[in-house]
Formats: C-alpha cells, sequence, structure tokens
C-alpha cells in the first residue's frame, strides 16, 4: 500500500521513478498507478517521508506469478538518495548480476533482492551499506548466486536479519568469522545452502561444532535443506537466545536430545529454554518421542512431521503444553492414546496427526479446539461416524484432510465457509447427495467414497472468479450427465470424474479449460464424439476417455493441437476408421492406448521420441499430490488380465496397446525402436507377416503380446535379448520353426506359444524331429529380410559357409595353381619367365649404378674450393 506524504513527491525524484519504470518490460499491471497526473508518493509500492517529500520505500515485488517485472534495474535509483527500503523480490531479471550501484544507496536499511533471478557474483560493495538492517538474497535459484568471500558483511554493523538461502559459499572461508562478528544479528538463514568444503575440508554436511561459537544473541536460525546428516548436536542447547530453529528437511538421524529444550549456566541449575519454534520435519530422527517432550513444554511451534518417531503419546505428555499452536507429528510410528474426557490446555491453529493412529472412535479431544486454520488426521485408522460438532469447530478452517480412514455419516454444506480452500475426504465410506462448497474453493477431492446423484452443484463452485485448481469426484455412485457451466474453469488444472455412472456428451463448455493438465473420465457411460472444444485445451497433457460409448474418428486435432499430451486412454469406446498418422507427431507420448475399438487399417509407423527411451521421470504437474492415481493398470491379455500393482512413478510409463481392433498388415519396424516400451500389446488383430527382426533391440519390455494374429515365419532369434519380460503372448498365430532357446523364453509355459502348428521346441511338446518339417515354405527372403533368412537357415542346416568367403577362397586357389602350374608343364613359357625377371634384374642394378655415381660427381663438385 502506498504511503501518502503530506508533503508532494520531488519532482526529481518522480522522473527518476518513472526512467526506473522504463527499464522494464509490460509493465500495464504493476505500475497502473504510476501517471504524471498523480502525485508519486500514492502510487503503488511508493512511500514517501511526510515531513519532506523524499523517497524512502520502494516496493515493486511481484504479487502473482502473472504480474512478475522482466527487465533491468535502471541505474536512476540513485536519484532516490534518501531511499531506507527496497525490495525487487519475486521478479524476473534474466539471471543478470546484481547492479553494483545498489551499494550506493548509503542509507538503505531493509533490501530484499531474494526470488528475482539475479546469478553471479555477490557485489563486495554491499559492505558499504552501514545501515542495513536485512539483508534477503536468498532464493535466487540453487547456487546461482555465490560468495567468493563474506568479508563485505564486517560492514554491516547494523545488521539483524540475513538471508543466504541457495547462495553458493563453500569457497567463502572467512564467512564463519564475518557472521559471528554481527553485533546485531539476530536472524540467520541459510535454507539450501551447501557446507561442503568448508574450509577446505570434506566436511560434508554433519552439523559442525564451529556453528555453535558463532554468538549467542541469534534468535532465528533456519538450516532447512542443507543436506545435513548425522544426529543433533547436544550443543544447541547452548544457543541461549535461539527462539526458532529449523532443520528441516535434511538427512539427520538419531534421537532428538534432551538438551535442545533445556540450557544450561554455570553454577546454576538447568532452565527453561528460550526456544518457541522447533522444525524437525523431513529428517530421519528415531527414537521416543514421548521421552523428548517433558522438555518442550514451553514450545508454541512442534514440527516433527515425516520421521522414524515411535510410541504413545498420552495426554500426561501434553498437559503443561499452554503456549502450543502448532502441532505436527504427521508421518511418524506414533499413536495418540488420550482419554475421551481429555481437555487439552492449548488452542492449536494447525494439527497434523496423518498415519498417528488416532482410531477406532473419532477423537474427541477435537471438540475443545475452536481456532485451527488446518487439520490433517488422514490414515489416522479412524472407523466411526463424523460427528456434527465437527463439521462447525471453526470459522477459520483453510484446509481439512480427512481421507483415508473409514468415516461414514453426512457431509453438510459447505457453500458459506468461504474460508475453507482445500478439502480432501478421498477413501471413506461417506455416502450422500455431493454438497455443495464456496466458490473460493481451490482443492476438492472427494474421490472414493459413496457420494451419489446428480453434480449439478458443482456449478456453485465454478461461478465467476473462482479458485478451483484441482477437482476429484472419482469412485463414486454419481449419475446423470455432467453439467454444461465449465464456462470460468480458467484455473482448473486436473478434473477427474472417472468410475461412476455419469451419462450423455462431453460438455461444449470443456474447451474453456484452458490451464487443464489432466482430465480423466474413463469408466463412465459418455456416448456421442469427443467435442471439437477440447482441442483449446493445449496445456493437457493426459486425457482419458476409455470405457464409455464415444464413437467417430479418433480425433486428428489431438496431435494438431495437444502437442504436450504424454498420456492418450481412448481404449473400450466404438472409435472407428484409420489410426491416425497424425498422431506420430506427438513428441511427448509416453502412454497410447486405443484397444477395444473399431479401428481398421495399418499401424501408422510412428517412432514416438518419448517412447524410445525409458520412461524415468513423471510430470510433476499429472496430479496434485493427494489425488488418488496409484489404481492399478488394466491391460488385457488373451481373456486375463495383466494386473501391475505400481506406485504412480511406474503406473504411468511407456505402453503401447492397439489390441482388439481390425488392424491389418505387417507390424512396422518403426514399433521396434521404441526402446523404451514397457509394455507392447498388439493381440486379437489381423495382422501378418513376420515378427520385425530387430524387436530384440526393446531391452526394457516387461509385457508382449502378439496374440490371435496371422503373423508367419520363425521367431526371431533376437527374442533371446529381452531379458526383463515377464508376460509373453504370441498364440494362435502362423509362427513356424524352432523356438529361440534362453532362459527367458523357455520360463514360459507352453500356453503363450499354442495355435501356432509349424512352432516347435521347449517349453512345447514338439521337439523339432529332424524326419519332420517345421519350417514355413511359404516364408522367402521377400517377407522377412536377408539378415532374418540366414539366421533361419544356419539354426535349421547346422553351420553354412557364407557364398561369399567360399568364392574368394576358390579364386584364389584356381589363381595360384593356373600360374605356376603352366610354367611348370610348360618348358619355353618357364624359360622365358626367368629370362625376363633376369633382365629386370640388370636393369635396375644398372639405373641404381649410374645414379649414384652421378649424385659423387654433384656432392664432390658442390664441396671443391672458389
Amino acid at each position: 500500500m502506498a504511503l501518502t506524504g503530506v508533503v508532494p513527491c520531488m519532482d526529481s525524484e518522480q522522473e527518476a521513478l518513472l526512467k526506473i519504470k522504463e527499464g522494464f518490460k509490460d509493465v500495464s499491471e504493476p505500475f497502473s498507478s504510476w501517471t504524471a497526473v498523480e502525485d508519486c508518493c500514492n502510487w503503488r509500492g511508493v512511500g514517501c517521508d511526510n515531513t519532506t517529500g523524499h523517497v524512502t520505500m520502494l516496493d515493486l515485488h511481484s504479487r502473482d506469478p502473472s504480474s512478475k517485472l522482466l527487465g533491468e534495474v535502471s541505474p536512476s535509483l540513485l536519484d532516490l538518495p534518501y531511499l531506507r527500503s527496497l525490495n525487487l523480490s519475486l521478479n524476473h531479471f534474466q539471471q543478470t548480476l546484481i547492479p553494483e550501484f545498489i551499494c550506493s544507496l548509503k542509507y538503505i536499511e531493509h533490501l530484499n533482492l531474494s526470488n528475482a533471478n539475479f546469478r553471479g557474483t555477490i557485489p563486495s560493495s554491499l559492505g558499504n551499506l552501514s545501515h542495513l538492517k536485512s539483508l534477503d538474497l536468498s532464493g535466487n535459484g540453487l547456487f546461482y548466486l555465490k560468495a567468493e568471500n563474506l568479508s563485505w558483511v564486517y560492514g554491516l554493523s547494523s545488521l539483524e536479519v540475513l538471508a543466504l538461502g541457495g547462495v553458493e559459499i563453500s569457497n567463502a572461508e572467512d564467512w564463519l568469522d564475518a557472521v559471528n562478528m554481527l553485533p546485531s544479528l539476530v536472524e540467520l538463514r541459510l535454507s539450501f545452502v551447501n557446507f561442503t568444503s568448508f574450509l577446505k575440508i570434506c566436511i560434508i554436511s554433519t552439523i559442525p561444532d564451529w556453528l555453535f561459537d558463532i554468538g549467542h544473541s541469534l534468535v532465528y536460525l533456519n538450516l532447512s535443506r542443507c543436506q545435513l546428516y548425522g544426529v543433533i548436536p547436544d550443543a544447541f542447547g547452548n544457543l541461549t537466545s535461539l527462539i526458532s530453529l529449523d532443520l528441516s528437511d535434511n538427512n539427520l538421524e538419531g534421537p532428538i536430545p534432551l538438551t535442545l529444550g533445556l540450557f544450561q549456566e554455570q553454577g546454576e541449575r538447568n532452565r527453561s529454554s528460550s526456544l518457541r519454534k522447533l522444525y524437525l520435519s523431513s529428517n530421519g530422527l528415531n527414537g521416543s518421542l514421548a521421552r523428548s517432550l517433558a522438555q518442550f513444554s514451553q514450545l508454541a511451534v512442534l514440527d516433527v512431521a515425516m520421521n522414524y518417531m515411535k510410541g504413545s503419546i498420552k495426554d500426561a505428555h501434553l498437559q503443561k503444553f499452554n503456549s502450543l499452536r502448532v502441532l505436527d507429528l504427521s508421518s511418524n510410528r506414533l499413536a495418540l492414546k488420550v482419554s475421551s474426557k481429555w481437555t487439552p490446555p492449548f488452542q492449536l491453529e494447525a494439527i497434523g496427526l496423518r498415519s498417528c493412529l488416532l482410531g477406532p472412535k473419532f477423537p474427541q479431544w477435537l471438540r475443545s479446539q475452536k481456532n485451527f486454520s488446518a487439520i490433517d488426521i488422514s490414515n489416522a485408522g479412524i472407523v466411526d461416524v463424523v460427528p456434527d460438532w465437527f463439521w462447525n469447530l471453526s470459522s477459520r478452517i483453510m484446509y481439512m484432510n480427512l481421507s483415508f480412514n473409514k468415516l461414514k455419516g453426512h457431509v453438510p454444506d459447505f457453500s458459506s465457509q468461504h474460508q475453507l480452500s482445500e478439502q480432501d475426504l478421498t477413501g471413506n465410506n461417506f455416502s450422500s447427495p455431493l454438497p455443495r462448497f464456496s466458490a473460493n474453493t481451490r482443492i476438492l477431492l472427494l474421490a472414493k467414497n459413496s457420494f451419489f446423484g446428480h453434480i449439478s452443484n458443482l456449478c456453485g463452485i465454478l461461478s465467476i472468479n473462482n479458485s478451483l485448481n484441482y477437482l476429484d469426484l472419482s469412485s463414486n455412485n454419481l449419475w446423470g450427465e455432467i453439467p454444461d457451466c465449465w464456462k470460468y474453469g480458467h484455473n482448473l488444472i486436473a478434473l477427474n470424474l472417472a468410475n461412476n455412472n455419469l451419462s450423455g456428451q462431453i460438455p461444449y463448455s470443456m474447451g474453456q479449460l484452458i490451464r487443464l493438465n489432466t482430465l480423466r473420465l474413463e469408466n463412465n457411460i459418455l456416448s456421442g464424439e469427443v467435442p471439437l472444444a477440447l482441442k483449446t485445451c493445449t496445456e493437457l497433457t493426459a486425457l482419458y476417455l476409455a470405457n464409455n460409448r464415444l464413437l467417430g474418428n479418433v480425433p486428428t486435432w489431438i496431435s494438431e493441437n495437444l502437442q504436450k499430451l504424454k498420456f492418450l486412454s481412448l481404449r473400450s469406446n466404438s472409435f472407428s476408421g484409420n489410426i491416425p498418422m497424425q498422431l506420430c507427431q506427438l513428441q511427448h507420448l509416453n502412454f497410447l492406448d486405443l484397444s477395444s475399438n473399431n479401428l481398421s487399417g495399418a499401424i501408422p509407423p510412428c517412432a514416438f521420441p518419448s517412447m524410445v527411451i525409458a520412461l524415468v521421470d513423471t510430470n510433476p504437474d499429472m496430479s496434485y499430490p493427494y489425488m488418488a492415481y496409484s489404481d492399478s493398470v488394466k491391460l488385457t491379455f488373451n481373456s486375463r488380465e495383466f494386473i501391475r500393482h505400481r506406485n504412480f512413478h511406474y503406473l504411468f510409463s511407456n505402453i503401447l496397446d492397439l489390441s482388439s481392433n481390425n488392424l491389418s498388415g505387417k507390424i512396422p519396424t518403426e514399433v521396434m525402436s521404441l526402446y523404451g516400451l514397457i509394455v507392447l500389446n498388439l493381440s486379437r488383430n489381423h495382422l501378418v507377416g513376420p515378427i520385425p527382426p530387430n524387436i530384440g533391440e526393446m531391452a526394457n519390455l516387461e509385457a508382449l503380446d502378439l496374440s490371435r494374429n496371422h503373423l508367419s515365419c520363425t521367431m526371431p532369434a533376437s527374442m533371446t535379448n529381452l531379458s526383463f519380460l515377464s508376460y509373453l503372448n504370441i498364440s494362435h498365430n502362423s509362427l513356424s520353426g524352432k523356438i529361440p532357446l534362453s532362459t527367458q523364453l523357455q520360463s514360459f509355459s507352453g500356453q503363450a506359444f499354442i495355435g501356432n502348428p509349424q512352432l516347435c521346441g521347449p517349453p512345447l511338446s514338439d521337439n523339432c524331429s529332424s524326419n519332420e518339417s517345421f519350417g514355413d515354405p511359404h516364408c522367402s527372403i521377400e517377407e522377412g529380410d536377408d539378415e532374418k533368412q540366414s539366421i533361419q537357415k544356419q539354426e535349421q542346416h547346422d553351420f553354412k559357409i557364407p557364398s561369399f568367403y567360399l568364392s574368394m577362397g576358390l579364386g584364389f586357389i584356381v589363381g595360384y595353381c593356373g600360374f605356376w602350374g603352366s610354367l611348370l608343364l610348360n618348358k619355353s613359357w618357364r624359360y622365358a619367365y626367368f629370362r625376363f625377371l633376369g633382365n629386370m634384374n640388370d636393369k635396375i642394378y644398372v639405373m641404381v649404378v649410374v645414379g649414384a655415381a652421378k649424385l659423387k660427381r654433384k656432392f664432390q663438385h658442390q664441396q671443391a674450393p672458389k
């Protein structure tokens, strides 16, 4: 908010501000109030001294990602000589250096250059800013900013807050001494700092002892995400002024030291620590938490989530925590065993008890908590009806996660709870019509329950200026048509309505979901064609429409407009026509399932680039972390289901499934170049010709089904290279010859090969008898290739010398014997030949002697004195 000055803005400083504005591109939104007719002290982000009118504050930080400033910092900043506060954070300065002229703002007290995409060496002239009280250089990319030394810090005698998160200081050998000499420092933030090679010693990331020598005046210490490991030293108890300690997101292990909640003074007994906030989440800490709790009764924040703490927490352990406001014990091995009549002495603002054992009864002590804004009691073993009083406990509730319990009861109307923006009720037994929700809802996850009825209530969330980002109503008993009210869903990123009984056509207004990343409508009763309007959803990476009643051709605009698509599933519908060649243009496609339709024609020779390499990562934007996308992958293989229970990482692997259609022609060799494929299913079509000989190059293949086609000729020997194959079915074709020998192929039962009368060898009972022909006389070189035919002949006829080497050897023998044989048998030829050799020898000798004599005379002539 701009600070209105009594004295108007100085003309020179207003002109300087306008020049600063000119240094940025596309400045319409953040500088909308910066007009020449308006006093600059009233401009957004500008603050002035009420008495002098000088500009003392300039706050240009970005308020949201869409309004980031792009450009350069203008030197006109120096024309604001009385500037005391400068905030350029959360902008995009295109990895430029921190301007040296900023170090000439001699009266500056607060400088914030965090998260602004600066890079390079921090200018040492920052040490000239003797009035500086806070300096924040954090968040400019991991190690993009670096400090060769920190000797310049000595000049910052007034500095109270220093934030160097993400700054590379491993070469700054003097940084410890420099920080230790700051007399006013009360807050030091070093998150994402790498302590490797400190003092040129390989201290990879244990918490070093010297940390406790940097002065007892530290009030806030943040060492989160610093790659620290080892145990937490007892010496933390000696930091007697410490109020907040953050060691989260490291690799620390061992128990929480008992001294962390106490400090000792020589000659006195232990006294209560000044520590009020303790963050130890996301480490490997273990041991009994109950044993440590007695030392932390003074805490307002206790966060030990995502560790390996164990034991039972009883009401007696928490009885002295009168000041506690934030409690997060999530994802440990803890059980909260308190009396049903227990009334806690604290009022929590945030409750994190995910994966702690709270059940089977719904925790009654929550009834006393009236002020919490966030609660997570997911996966807590609660098997009970949610009491009515819980839904109206706190008017401040913003985040609610009750997922993966076995909760029952009626879910009320939330339309009046405007603060509630994130709600996850996934994986329970709630059975009621779909409730109403506020238009302020950002994340709504109701999957895997028994909600029933129409979903027209969704239109209340999707009103103008709504905030909805993630919506998951999958795996319920919802029915009726999908309402056509997605006009204002511009912020929606993931939409999952799968596994219901929804009918009708896909609404045309879904084309307004321009930021949509994931659309899942599979396993419903949807009909009609895929609406052309979806082509405007250009951010889609996952489109699942399987198991519906959709018809028409596979839309060509999918490949033309949805260029970011990674996962496409249209299986079990009524699509017809050819598979469009345009699908080959999908450069990022990893998962293609067009099975169980009425598709015809040849398989396009697509070499999808993303299927050529093994999939090692998934799209981080595929879904909200809490969304239930861990369902099994089900691919039909020969009247049975090949089911892989995988985690999210493997679920969306490289898969190509074109089975159960009317496809014809040969298998394109381009398909065999998809080396990263995990599953290939071309079964139940009308494919002909041989199996491509280069199939063995698909080294990552785990499941292969080519059954119930008209494939012929022998099995390629390269199939022995498929060492990861765990499912194989090539039955009911016209394959012939011997099954190649390998540990992998012979591990399958004969059922994988039956229905090929001319196929023989283990594991089939036909042993390829030499008296019986198992070759296919119709397989010629034209049907395969030269390499394949030579392999086939070599397998059937032992070892045979290639004709090239045979003719070369024969030619040598004939030539050799013909020449010397003629000389031996004809006397006159023999005499003439040796006479010719003698004459040639004499001529060569004479030429050498004459040439040597000439050179000798020439040399003597040159040496003669003149």
